[in-house]
Parts: C-alpha cells; structure tokens; sequence
C-alpha cells in the first residue's frame, strides 16, 4: 500500500508573520502542448456534463439550471426539479447541494432517459430520471433518495456500470474531531458518506454486499467514504477509482471495492480545519477493518497541511494529446487548476488550466471536455472548454 504526504516541488516559499504562503500550484508544472477554445460561458458552477455526440451535451449548473448544448448553440431547460444550496453571502460559491451530475442511460438513443443528481428542496439528496420534449423535463421520476437530510455534502456523480446498474457518491462532510466524533458514514442506516450501486430503475441489485448485521443487501456498494466528487470506472477491467476530499489534508485516491471500509472518520491522514485531530484510532487499528488510500494528497503548511479538494477524476486514453495518456486527470478546487497524476509512479504535475475544474469528460474524438468554475466566484463566469492538440 502505498502511503505518502506529498512534498512541495520546486515552489517558492516566503513568510510573512509566520504565514507561508502557497504558490498557485504545489506541483511541478507539466508544460504539455495543447489548445483551449472556449465553447459555452455565462455559468456559475458548471457541474456536470452529458456526453451525446461530438458536439452535443446537457450541461448542469450548481444553481439549479440544465442546458442543451448542440452545435454551438445552448439552450436551458425548463421544468427542472426545485434545489437547495448553500453558499458564501456576498460570493456566488456554492459550497453544498444544488443540481449536481447529470448522465445520459447508456441506450439513450432508446430510451431518452436522463440521470441527475441533486440536494432537493426538502433537504433530501436524490437521484431522478428525466426525459426532455421542446427544451423541457418531462416524465421527471424520482428513482432514489437518502433517508435523512444531507445539506453537508456536495459530491454526487453517476457513472454507469453497465446497461442496467450504475454507481452513485453521496458525500458528507461533517466537522468531526477525535474529540467529537461523527460517525455517519460508518452508519449504514445513513446513505451519506457512501458509494451506492442501484440498477436503472432506482431498485437494490440482488448482488449488492450483504453487510454484518443485514440479512439482505442494500445500494450501499462501500462505506466510510467523506466526499468522493470523482468517480471514474475503467470499463476494461471494471475497476472503480474514486478521489476524496480529506478535511485539511488528507484527500485521498481510492480503488473502490465491494463491501469495503474506507475508514472516515475513524482513521484518516488529514486534520480539521481548525488544527484538531480527526482520527480516533491509529493506522494499526484501522489496517484491520479499513481500506487505506492506494494514494493520499497532503501540502505541507505551517499550520499542518492544506488540501488539494479533488473534484472530478477522468483516465485519459487513446486521447491527442499524447502527454495525458494513461494519466488520471482530476481538478483542484484549493489551487484553482487541471492537476494530472501517474498512478504508476505517484507523481502529480499542475497543467496550465486555471480555474476551479468541476467537471472532466473524454470526447469520442478523443479531445477533452472541461467544466471550470473561473476564478472570479463573484460574477457568472463559469464556462465549458475544449481542449486539444
């Protein structure tokens, strides 16, 4: 297993009052050659993105909107379902819930059937499917939602197994402290701090984990989880990889597996925002019942680390720009930029993308699809990029 801090390459470091200040990027910078053209703008959180065809997506935005895109031209979508979100007064940052990922049915050209996932108005973060008739949703179904309130987590993506199951992170991001422990996502009466596997209708597969305790299975697929926002299965192999936001440090880079711990709270390697340590019994213990990290990401700071807040994850392949190939593609959202990471030999570089990277998809092309939340948070300046040789 491999288990490191990541050290500070190649930045310089002044101190001011006893502050370090971090650079822009803590990584080496990859110069690698590629173009960006930007192809829709005017978003403010730009979430998610559903592939069709070379030039046409549906696009979600944190606030509540949903968008066709075709052929350079982006038209919203009515008729969406109410959400709730939380943010900073003043900033237009949305910190949690709001309409998050949105996936197309693997035999859309079928069905038509369209996945979101969002925090709905009642607190409740849920799954539902949609069909669209003259720029509207139509047939909205809900097909899946939490049993308790979940207004701490913001990562919620789908990505589809196969033709029938599909995967679902429920994030929470709670406070805890070994001195105040909260151990929701060790509960597995509570569906947040969970990777979920559910067939295409909302219902449990008869082949989910039977956990101790139950003498049935439920969608949970793996516990113990803070907030995955990044989930990427490798089809050739049905490997699932996900990446975790840590507390201040401590995010982590995960192949997922069946019935599985990941050990949050109990055991992790970052702290609270407050310099307040978060484990509550040490690596030995937790090596006996939990899945440590295969990889975890923590910049060294005065105060005890800081965070990279991974927000998507994307396995380039067979792409143009050689220089990502078999690269894991995840955006930064505490240094603002496209970050790459080899799984082979645990390096992490910076790319020359700024902006808070939501969103990550691979093109039948090959080119890459971004969704960038911008730098300034006070305006509505998220926009979707392409980017290519």
């Amino acid at each position: 297993m491999k288990l490191f801090v990541i050290l500070l390459f190649g930045c310089l470091i002044s101190c001011n009052n006893n502050i370090i200040k971090v650079p822009d990027s803590p990584y080496p910078i990859s110069n690698d050659s590629f173009s960006i053209d930007t192809i829709a703008q005017g978003f403010t959180i730009p979430y998610g993105i559903a592939i069709i065809q070379e030039n046409e997506y549906f696009i979600t935005d944190s606030v509540g909107k949903m968008f066709h895109f075709i052929d350079g031209n982006l038209t919203e979508i009515t008729g969406m379902p109410e959400v709730v979100t939380f943010g900073v007064p003043g900033i237009r940052a949305i910190l949690h819930g709001g309409l998050m990922d949105v996936s197309i049915h693997p035999n859309y050209s079928s069905n038509s059937w369209i996945y979101i996932s969002y925090l709905d108005a009642d607190g409740l973060a849920k799954v539902s499917r949609l069909k669209i008739e003259n720029n509207t949703a139509t047939q909205l179904e809900t097909i899946f939602s939490t049993r308790s309130q979940n207004y701490t987590g913001n990562g919620m993506r789908i990505v589809w197994e196969d033709e029938v199951h599909f995967f679902l992170n429920v994030g929470i991001s709670d406070l805890s402290t070994n001195t105040n422990p909260i151990l929701y996502a060790q509960d597995l009466n509570v569906d947040a701090g969970k990777i979920h596997r559910l067939m295409e209708d909302g219902s449990i597969p008869s082949d989910n984990p039977v956990f101790d305790g139950l003498t049935s299975p439920t969608t949970i697929w793996s516990y113990g989880h803070r907030d995955v926002q990044g989930l990427f299965l490798n089809e050739s192999n049905n490997t699932l990889f996900g990446v975790e936001h840590g507390p201040k440090g401590g995010d982590e880079f995960n192949v997922i597996v069946k019935g599985k711990n990941y050990g949050w709270p109990l055991f992790t390697y970052g702290i609270n925002y407050d310099g307040a340590w978060v484990s509550t019994i040490s690596e030995d213990s937790a090596a006996v019942f939990s899945v440590f990290p295969e990889y975890y990401w923590t910049v060294p700071t005065y105060d005890g680390g800081q965070a990279i807040a991974p927000a998507c994850l994307l396995k380039v392949s067979e792409s143009n720009i050689t220089d990502w190939n078999d690269y894991f593609l995840f955006g930064s959202l505490a240094y603002r930029r496209l970050m790459k990471y080899n799984r082979k030999t645990d390096e992490t570089f910076g790319l020359n993308i700024e902006g808070r990277v939501r969103t990550i998809k691979q093109l039948p092309s090959g080119d890459i699809i971004a969704l960038i939340e911008g730098n300034e948070l006070r305006t509505s300046n998220g926009m979707i990029v392409k980017i290519s040789k």
